[in-house]
């Protein structure tokens, strides 16, 4: 098979062509992202190329893609609320008609668990049935329940296959996201005192992931997930930070202002999913395609952690001998 990659140059880009490098079904990866990459994959052909360019149904059909995985999106928020939609929405806009045009016998979506949205009757465990309530006002999450909804519609029209994937947070030795900079606040809140467990999945469980559903023919939503949860706490206590119990009523008016004074990276629609449980179950992925991740979501953290204290110590190494 020959493989289209949005996002190549991304972590989980990296990661998932690594996986696919290896796989001897795979004959070629034609990968594009719009910043510029150095790397020593052979069967990758890299094109510094932006998601939304109508040049990439040429590329694509010129090399004979049949499987289309799109990972390009703007995940970390950023202020620019009309420039991240465009790229989020209008990139899978574009994707999905590439797809359609050249005839791609699969397109593999990225979205997320967050589309269920941190609420606090949320079940034990949200499944790939549950409703997509999402978040009123955090335009990440409303970009990929739109994305969702547009590929509902897509698939009435599309003769190949659609799967959509739907990741828990990513964390490891190699993520760097703003839930990953988070875990480096000296303090970190218990909004309201509450303290929802959480999931995450290793970025190495997410690549092998994607090459079975890339290999499988697999259509339909599926969650993936690491084993097991851990309390916010839990989280907060294993990072070495201090949690403190904090009022919504101050803090999300304090991070909102601290947000549009750009004095911060985290919106403070963020809060809730600290809050809030938003647990998915990974059953369907085990069922069907046979995914069991091998990291559970403390050794995901674990791995993430011991990285990161790594960089804290060159970074603190560097400036002693300065």
């Amino acid at each position: 098979m020959i493989i289209g990659i949005t996002g190549a140059a991304g972590y989980f880009g990296r990661k998932i062509i690594e996986r696919m490098e290896n796989n001897e079904k795979c004959e070629k990866i034609i990968g594009i992202s719009r910043r510029k990459f150095v790397h020593r994959f052979e069967k990758l052909e890299y094109h510094q190329m932006d998601v939304r360019d109508k040049k990439l149904r040429d590329l694509f059909d010129k090399h004979d893609v049949d499987v289309i995985i799109h990972l390009a999106f703007v995940l970390n928020p950023i202020h620019d609320e009309k420039e991240m939609h465009e790229i989020n929405v209008g990139g899978a806009k574009n994707v999905l008609k590439v797809a359609k045009e050249i005839e791609a016998k699969k397109i593999i979506i990225t979205s997320s668990t967050m589309v269920y949205g941190a609420w606090p009757d949320n079940p034990k465990y949200l499944t790939e049935n549950s409703p997509m309530r999402g978040h009123p006002t955090y335009y990440y999450n409303r970009d990929k329940v739109e994305i969702e909804k547009l590929c509902r519609r897509f698939s009435m029209e599309y003769e190949g296959i659609l799967t959509i994937l739907r990741p828990c947070l990513v964390l490891g030795p190699n993520v760097n996201h703003f839930y990953s900079r988070l875990l480096n606040w000296p303090v970190l809140p218990l909004v309201d005192g509450k303290n929802p467990e959480m999931q995450f999945i290793h970025e190495d469980d997410l690549a092998r992931a994607y090459e079975i559903f890339t290999v499988k023919d697999l259509p339909g939503i599926f969650n993936i997930v690491g084993r097991g949860t851990m309390k916010w706490k839990e989280i907060i206590e294993a990072a070495g930070k201090r949690a403190v119990r904090m009022p919504d009523a101050i803090l999300y008016p304090l991070l909102s202002m601290l947000w549009h004074l750009r004095l911060t990276k985290f919106p403070p629609q963020i809060l809730d999913f600290i809050k809030y449980r938003w647990v998915a179950s990974g059953e369907k992925a085990a069922k069907e395609a046979g995914f069991i991740p091998e990291y559970t979501t403390r050794e995901t953290l674990e791995s993430f952690l011991m990285k990161n204290n790594e960089r804290d110590a060159h970074k603190a190494a560097v400036w002693a001998e300065a």
